[in-house]
């Protein structure tokens, strides 16, 4: 098996069975993790749209030596998820209050 052809098995079925764990009971889970998961989605459905659309191109129109194809079409599934997840932790907003150690806020 290729590697292509493991990352395109991962990306089917592996990736959204983590997904669908990681949703599961979403709004009791921390902000961290809401995060992963609506970014690990979000870039999963860009990613699967992505590799959807580029193996609808006719095999005619691509030569024998783009990589391009093999990148978006096998490895899309895994990467689109991997990127939205660290794009959503790296935009992310902080809900956290902004004190010092911990205290929470003042009233006043």
């Amino acid at each position: 098996m290729s590697s292509g052809t493991f990352a395109l098995l991962v990306g089917l079925f592996v990736i959204p069975v983590g997904l669908l764990a990681l949703g599961h009971r979403l709004r009791r889970r921390p902000p961290v993790q809401r995060a992963i998961f609506w970014g690990g989605l979000i870039g999963y459905l860009v990613g699967s749209l992505t590799a959807t659309w580029v193996g609808m191109v006719p095999a005619a129109e691509w030569a024998g030596t783009d990589t391009v194809r093999g990148l978006l079409g096998y490895w899309g599934l895994v990467l689109g998820p991997v990127a939205g997840a660290v794009a959503a932790l790296a935009f992310r907003k902080d809900g956290h209050s902004r004190s010092v150690h911990g205290r929470g806020k003042t009233r006043g």
